[in-house]
């Protein structure tokens, strides 16, 4: 299970290459998926913290406000639960774009505990998406 309550962390993941991608470079579904996990992570248990304000604050830069609110408004009508969502991360195939959506989505959580439940779905996408991932405390 993931829990991350230190301050200072990186994911590492099991690709041996970084992957120098950006958020924009990703495809439209790419960024939904990124979205919508933000929203799983981050969004859902109802409180935000400052350091996830920033990260968030980080995504919306790189997309442009306008993407980012018109892919939030998306997630919600077309995953209106975490069946849906799963369904649609399987058709994220590109393992690039995967370890980048991933890393980053749990970059944002990386100060803070994750809830169970929360934990328990971010575990499964690494599985799907076969991704190992390592916390690395400094």
């Amino acid at each position: 299970m993931m829990q991350f309550n230190e301050n200072h962390a990186t994911v590492a993941t099991n690709r041996k290459e970084r992957t120098s991608m950006t958020l924009k470079e990703l495809s439209r579904n790419e960024q939904l998926a990124l979205v919508a996990l933000t929203e799983v992570a981050v969004i859902s248990d109802r409180t935000i913290t400052d350091n996830e304000v920033s990260q968030i604050e980080d995504i919306v830069d790189e997309l442009g406000d306008d993407t980012f609110h018109e892919l939030a408004e998306e997630a919600e009508s077309l995953f209106p639960n975490r069946t849906a969502l799963k369904a649609f991360l399987k058709t994220i195939i590109n393992p690039d774009a995967r370890e980048l959506i991933l890393g980053t989505v749990l970059s944002e959580t990386l100060a803070d505990t994750l809830p169970h439940e929360q934990a328990e779905f971010m575990d499964w996408l690494a599985k799907e998406w076969n991704i190992q991932i390592k916390v690395i405390l400094s």
